[in-house]
């Protein structure tokens, strides 16, 4: 059952009716000389949701090569950009924590935490894919709507929401070091700050420990997941793609070798060994979730499965299944950070839509001080899996004292036990720390497509060694806005 289906739980009395949280405050922004007539917004929808579907399928035909620029950003009157003024919209993807916790923040927030003059908030789920879910929320903010007010955004997609003119810049008051300092400058757009970490992410590796022997799956499916999982591969591996502080340099070398035998390698060197195991290749059809589920079930396609390289939101979604668990209780199955630099930072953002209205911002900031609380973050990690962005949240546990899970009574679910979150929150902001960004583009949709492409071509076999290197210049020219098309780069025919 999918979490925009599962029922939200009462929450409990007793707290606190008006909470004061003056730490974030919205800068002041100018409204732009855009003319945008009606249609025109219109088409620009249009022609977003046609960008999605096509890089979500086959490639293409090849077409002159052409720059893209930023699209326009309607002013539209604020009585007619839609919404409702009774509620406080934010837009997310699906909950995939265990209890649908994010919704029951979002409750507890609506009573009886908020000022009774604030908006009740609503927690609106869009698609469950990363690629489409931002084209949604870009359509609309296009078109000068207003039905979102608070967006949670992919790290990925905030330069191209900043940049774009699609949400509002946000002062964090000098409280910097409350965060972590990866997910905070993934919100940072030429110097000034457009998002608030909300949830971080980087990569785990999960072992099986009832199985010493097995294959690695990674998430190599044609999504964003393959781009993360091609880009981690290369460099986990020692080899480089991307170089210069924004990540915006494409650093592919022929002459190098390491960047292929990475990309090609069988193996997958474990964590905190000198060991290796296979990579499957049944990788190049998993997903996050199909991933999870061939790691429960120790194998995909027939072969054995020992080790998975996920998200750490994935050690919630196995510790609460009762076959991932022994006799005593014990897991049956460990965690670490990867071994090395190298991963690609994930995790998400709260950001305030440039076309919310006035009387709104206010209410916003109140609740996205609420959202990066060490109360509410802690929560979120020990009941749902969502990783902290807070730097008191991780050194609570580290000395024994952070939060466990109290779920209300008639869950069903099976909370991990304080040792079981300590030792996920140790690794896990091990490889936060060691994760690297993407790249700082407002076009990274068009090089993330066509470097998966690529790299998905090399791994069938349909994409040798030359023409891979040879995507070097196209992909640069993604990242800066043209579109790549006078010939099939890396296409189905391997050219």
């Amino acid at each position: 059952m999918t979490a925009w289906l599962r029922p939200g739980r009462r929450t409990r009395a007793g707290r606190p009716r008006n909470v004061r949280l003056p730490h974030l405050r919205l800068r002041n922004v100018h409204s732009r000389n855009v003319v945008a007539a009606g249609c025109g917004a219109l088409l620009m929808v249009l022609l977003l949701a046609w960008q999605a579907a096509m890089s979500a399928g086959p490639s293409p035909p090849a077409m002159p090569r052409t720059t893209l620029s930023p699209p326009s950003v309607p002013t539209t009157p604020q009585e007619n950009c839609g919404g409702n003024d009774a509620e406080l919209v934010v837009a997310t993807g699906d909950d995939v924590s265990t209890g649908s916790v994010r919704r029951e923040v979002i409750e507890e927030w609506n009573d009886p935490l908020k000022p009774p003059a604030d908006p009740r908030a609503k927690l609106l789920e869009l698609s469950g894919s990363t690629d489409v879910r931002r084209a949604q929320m870009a359509a609309l903010a296009q078109a000068g709507s207003c039905a979102y007010d608070v967006l949670v955004l992919d790290v990925a997609w905030v330069t191209e929401f900043a940049r774009h003119g699609y949400i509002r810049p946000i002062d964090l008051d000098d409280q910097d070091k409350r965060f972590l300092s990866g997910p905070l400058k993934a919100g940072q757009i030429d110097g000034r700050q457009y998002g608030v970490p909300f949830a971080a992410d980087a990569p785990l590796e999960f072992r099986r420990l009832d199985r010493r022997s097995g294959g690695y799956l990674l998430q190599l499916d044609d999504n964003e997941m393959g781009t993360i999982n091609f880009l981690e591969t290369i460099e986990l591996g020692g080899g480089k793609v991307l170089d210069g502080d924004d990540r915006t340099a494409i650093v592919l070398d022929r002459a190098r070798d390491d960047v292929w035998q990475a990309l090609t390698s069988p193996k997958r060197t474990l964590s905190s060994t000198e060991e290796s195991a296979d990579v499957l290749r049944e990788s190049l059809r998993m997903d996050e979730d199909a991933s999870v589920v061939a790691f429960k079930e120790s194998k995909a396609g027939g072969r054995p499965v020992a080790y998975m390289r996920n998200w750490p939101i994935a050690f919630h979604q196995l510790a609460s299944d009762p076959r991932m668990r022994d006799s005593a209780q014990k897991l049956r199955f460990d965690v670490h950070a990867p071994a090395g630099p190298g991963g690609v930072l994930g995790g998400s953002v709260l950001a305030v839509s440039r076309h919310i209205k006035p009387a709104k911002l206010a209410p916003a900031m109140r609740l996205i001080n609420r959202l990066t609380s060490p109360e509410v973050q802690g929560r979120l990690f020990a009941c749902g899996g969502y990783s902290p962005v807070l730097i008191e949240v991780y050194e609570r546990y580290e000395a024994g004292r952070g939060p466990r899970c109290r779920r209300q009574n008639g869950s069903d679910i099976t909370d991990p036990s304080l040792d079981e979150l300590e030792k996920l929150a140790a690794e896990t902001r091990k490889s936060i720390e060691h994760a690297r960004p993407r790249p700082k583009s407002p076009y990274y949709a068009q090089f993330s497509e066509l470097f998966r492409r690529c790299a998905r071509g090399v791994w069938e076999n349909k994409v040798s060694r030359e023409t891979f290197f040879a995507s070097a210049g196209a992909l640069e020219g993604a990242l800066n806005g043209r579109v790549q098309d006078d010939r099939p780069l890396c296409g189905k025919d391997g050219t």
